[in-house]
């Protein structure tokens, strides 16, 4: 006996220890292994997509609509020219249409824009619809400038656009240094259908580049359990977008979870009681349970452990105080979500 534990209790210790680390080192082992499959199977995928844009490139020469195949998941639309084109006499009503392109296995698809909005639109507000054939559904998200909304599903029945007639205030998004100024769309997910109409046979499709693409975005983010949205000029956010108004991220993928958006109202939203404080939310597909810290600036609220059901996301309307998160040297905010997920990883989005 030493120190009222015998020898024979310390060699089972130290046995029980060795094993342990022998089992460490064969689960180190099947990780690696895993992770090169998965690898493997990230560089295939991307094989994959690099060959069918290169089977599909094409461009039929639709003047200032960037990019136009049917492969095509994003469509930028650049108006040159506006101080002339739009500013000087252009009223409220007045409508600018893009040329015809094709995207996402579609053709005949324009966009719609208002400069200076719809008759019954907010003043200082544009508007923009996004027309497509009949017989689909699609998910997309509309953007002027630096601002997205939130991605909208429509499904589209005979000739009508969908979008917003009150989109977001149009003088901050104008580039003063040329004066123009760009929207555009990003077709998240397209449904087709085709009716066999003597066979009672309805046929439904994905764009396969699409569904390659997104698997693949899926698997390379699947150790990314943080995500940081700088926000820049935020001042300026927080003057041009009133109570209501909120700033959407480009949709992303972490943690093995795809579709993920994050929604903050600079000014708060509807629901907000508190003045100067900022709303805050997330949004995952339906169906989704996470366990999720939320952030603005130094101030984070959770873990909390909530599963999405709907459409709405998940958040705080009363967020804190965003004066005193702002970083002041370059005029910008970070917020963001902590997933509780292990290996770790970062993911930065920049507005």
């Amino acid at each position: 006996m030493y120190g009222g534990q015998s020898y024979g209790d310390t060699s089972s210790l130290q046995a029980t220890v060795k094993s342990l680390e022998q089992a460490i080192v064969r689960q180190e082992g099947k990780h690696a292994i895993e992770i090169q499959r998965f690898e493997s199977e990230l560089s295939e995928l991307r094989r994959l997509v690099g060959e069918l844009e290169e089977q599909n490139k094409s461009s039929d020469g639709v003047g200032q609509v960037d990019s136009s195949d049917h492969f095509t998941k994003r469509v930028e639309w650049k108006i040159s020219n506006y101080s002339e084109e739009v500013e000087r006499g252009s009223q409220k009503g007045r409508q600018f249409w893009s040329p015809k392109f094709r995207a996402a296995g579609m053709d005949e698809v324009r966009l719609e824009f208002y400069p200076k909005g719809r008759e019954k639109s907010s003043n200082g507000f544009c508007s923009l619809f996004l027309w497509c054939p009949s017989g689909v559904t699609i998910k997309y998200q509309l953007w002027v400038g630096n601002y997205l909304r939130a991605p909208d599903q429509d499904e589209y029945q005979g000739q009508i656009g969908h979008g917003h007639s009150n989109f977001c205030p149009v003088e901050p998004e104008i580039d003063r240094a040329d004066d123009s100024i760009t929207v555009g769309v990003d077709f998240l997910e397209v449904i087709q259908k085709h009716e066999i109409s003597d066979k009672g046979l309805t046929l439904i499709s994905w764009p396969l580049q699409r569904m390659v693409a997104k698997e693949a975005e899926v698997l390379q983010n699947r150790s990314v359990d943080t995500v940081v949205w700088k926000i820049n000029k935020i001042s300026e956010h927080l003057r041009n977008y009133p109570r209501g108004a909120s700033l959407c991220s480009r949709t992303f993928s972490a943690a093995g979870i795809g579709d993920i958006l994050l929604e903050f109202y600079p000014n708060g939203s509807q629901i907000t009681k508190k003045d100067g404080f900022c709303s805050f939310y997330l949004r995952c597909p339906d169906g989704v349970s996470v366990i999720v810290t939320l952030f603005v600036g130094s101030v984070k609220k959770g873990p909390i452990k909530t599963t999405f059901d709907t459409t709405s996301g998940k958040g705080l309307p009363d967020f804190c105080l965003v004066q005193d998160e702002i970083k002041r040297e370059d005029d910008s905010l970070e917020v963001g979500i902590e997933i509780q997920h292990r290996p770790s990883k970062t993911l930065t989005l920049t507005t």
